[in-house]
């Protein structure tokens, strides 16, 4: 019975540690209408150095470390690919849409 009792704790230990072991990143939001009419050529600079500034923190994050061990033994790390995936995928949307948007304006072509 004792026994029975630490395997459940166990599991339920292991499962609590492996819902935290996923990184999250957060996502980049689609360009809106109101900041497709009212954004400058400046401010569509600044936004896309703020996606490229979160790539990179992105990128950075999702180097191996202790919470993806715990990642590992709860999905095999699929979690953390997902979300880093997804989390790429929402910045170069947006980046994307920027471009776009300042070339429509006709902007001065910027290497950012």
């Amino acid at each position: 019975m004792k026994h029975k009792v630490l395997l459940a704790s166990s599991v339920l230990v292991l499962l609590s540690i492996q819902g935290c072991a996923t990184k999250t990143y957060g996502r980049q939001g689609s360009l809106t209408s109101y900041e497709k009419d009212s954004m400058t050529c400046r401010e569509f600079d600044l936004e896309i150095a703020k996606v490229n500034g979160f790539t990179e923190h992105v990128n950075k994050e999702s180097k191996f470390s202790g919470r993806d061990v715990l990642a590992i033994l709860g999905d095999f790390g699929i979690g953390n690919s997902l979300e880093k995936s997804a989390a790429l995928e929402s910045a170069n949307k947006r980046a994307e849409q920027l471009r776009a948007q300042r070339d429509a304006k006709k902007c001065a072509t910027n290497p950012v």
